[in-house]
């Protein structure tokens, strides 16, 4: 069985990509920019060419890191595009594109932040972003007329929108705007509150809490839900960063105002979140397994969600087979190469290695 378990890492490690990294931006470059607008967010462009090396280096070893992926995911709209099919021309012409990789900032009006010619590493990556942040950091403006003690609305309105595209803390500034809108009650006015409430212990999440049915109006029930997600995500990791229980329990009240069908499954997925941020995540299994059998019957992501869980943070050898079921049902429901790697991962921890190589044929037929 030797000669098969080097092929089976490398199957593994191939299926990598398919979870961690940056997630690319699936629509056309207006829609890049319109999304950019509305997010608050500079655009991150790998200008690239099929044939390419150094372009297939960074596609394959440093866009597919977890911690590049986790950083510009949350603070940019990511877009790839060839510069010789489709937009790229045009685009290449408009950017002034001679060399691959080139890798663009664009702020939201169209306008380069930040360029960078030629492939870069992760770390090199990484901190190029963090400049073109910075580079695209209209706040110093306001904050200026702040200092001199302008409180106008619209001032305070621009200065938090300032402080959000460049990943600066918002809360403040956001919560003085707001105070000078009490009777506000405008579509527009409505959309700043969604922006800003990016924690669910904090006044602003309150005020999108009550004004719930406008803005699922506005933004429809799922986006709404996500929203709420993120920031009672964001607040059981306040929990676990600072020590703070307490926190815990007003993500899970807060999820209950908020999305009241969906708060029995989000406390338990909020406690599986807390415990795996530390060195309880040997706890966890129980809680995963009874996330499964509660919610994993028939849907493969709360099915792969668990099993991916157990795949990373549990070494009980029954839950582990169990996790294996889950994790085969769901790839049997959804054959992508991220419910395939976890499937793969669960197959090798549990030693079957001739159902992995099975696997990595049938993924071979998929690409």
């Amino acid at each position: 069985m030797r000669y098969l378990l080097f092929p089976i890492f490398i199957f593994i490690a191939a299926l990598s990509n398919a979870q961690d990294g940056i997630q690319f931006f699936g629509g056309s470059w207006e829609e890049a920019i319109e999304t950019a607008k509305k997010e608050h967010k500079i655009i991150f462009m790998d200008a690239f060419a099929e044939w390419c090396g150094p372009c297939k280096r960074m596609a394959k070893e440093v866009f597919t890191q977890k911690e590049v992926g986790d950083f510009f995911n949350k603070h940019f709209i990511n877009v790839k595009i060839d510069m010789e099919k489709g937009e790229g021309p045009k685009l290449g012409q408009k950017y002034k594109v001679s060399a691959y990789p080139t890798l663009i900032f664009v702020d939201g009006t169209g306008e380069v932040v930040n360029v960078q010619v030629g492939g870069v590493n992760a770390d090199q990556l990484l901190g190029l972003a963090k400049v073109s942040l910075s580079k695209g950091d209209k706040s110093k403006n306001y904050e200026e007329e702040y200092e001199k003690g302008n409180r106008d609305p619209e001032m305070l309105k621009a200065y938090a929108y300032a402080l959000m595209v460049s990943a600066k803390p918002t809360m403040k500034i956001a919560n003085e705007y707001i105070k000078t809108q009490t009777q506000n009650e405008s579509e527009a006015f409505l959309e700043f509150i969604y922006d800003f409430a990016t924690e669910a212990d904090c006044s602003i999440f309150d005020r999108m809490v009550q004004n719930r049915e406008k803005l699922i109006k506005i933004k429809g029930e799922e986006v709404f839900k996500n929203k709420a997600v993120k920031a009672c995500d964001a607040t059981v990791e306040k929990a676990f960063n600072f020590n703070t229980p307490n926190l815990l329990d007003e993500a899970k009240k807060q999820m209950k105002r908020a999305m009241p069908s969906f708060a029995a499954e989000y406390s338990l997925k909020a406690d599986i979140k807390y415990l795996i941020m530390g060195e309880a995540y040997k706890k966890v299994g129980p809680l995963i397994s009874k996330y499964a059998s509660k919610y994993g019957k028939g849907n493969a992501e709360k099915l792969h969600y668990a099993a991916f869980l157990v795949s990373q943070y549990v070494e009980d050898k029954k839950l582990n087979q169990s996790a294996e079921k889950w994790a085969s049902e769901a790839f049997s429901k959804n054959k992508s190469k991220q419910f395939a790697k976890t499937y793969a991962i669960l197959l090798k921890k549990n030693g079957k290695e001739a159902a992995l190589k099975k696997l990595e044929e049938e993924v071979k037929k998929l690409n």
